[in-house]
């Protein structure tokens, strides 16, 4: 009997937005090595890790990325949470508040010092990534449950 040929990861949105996020957040890292935070370069090996699953379509792909994800956010939440105990005078949401106000001005710093592409980068790390974090987490999951009941009906 021959088995079922599985298709490749790349062949789905979920494994292709994956290998996307992943890369770029890891080229990131690599090109800012020298001055990029411990945070961001055990993010990204992490996120390379889960590209490699993705590229050689490893059975446990989903995993790789959703480690990768979970540990990016776990870390991305320590950051979080130092910057605003920073500010111990104010409540943490207060502080919450205080910070990502004042990263609106870094990124317009950075802008200024690093160029389009410098700006560009750090606004990249400070919000956008998260959000893309968060989404890729919740399609990976949300994807995994369609498989799953469609393997249960047929």
């Amino acid at each position: 009997m021959s088995e079922p040929q599985r298709t490749h990861t790349l062949a789905s949105v979920t494994g292709l937005f994956a290998l996307l996020v992943w890369s770029f957040y890891a080229l990131y890292a690599a090109f800012s090595y020298p001055t990029s935070l411990t945070s961001v370069r055990v993010g990204a090996f992490f996120g390379l890790i889960a590209c490699l699953a993705v590229i050689f379509n490893f059975v446990y792909w989903r995993a790789a990325v959703l480690l990768a994800s979970f540990v990016y956010l776990l870390l991305y939440v320590i950051r979080i949470v130092r910057m605003t105990a920073i500010a111990n005078h104010l409540s943490f949401f207060s502080g919450l508040s205080f910070y990502y106000s004042t990263s609106w001005r870094v990124t317009a710093g950075s802008f200024e010092e690093k160029a389009l592409l410098g700006g560009l980068l750090h606004a990249y790390l400070e919000f956008v990534m998260p959000v893309l974090d968060v989404a890729l987490i919740l399609v990976i999951l949300i994807s995994s449950r369609d498989k799953r009941s469609l393997s249960s009906i047929g």
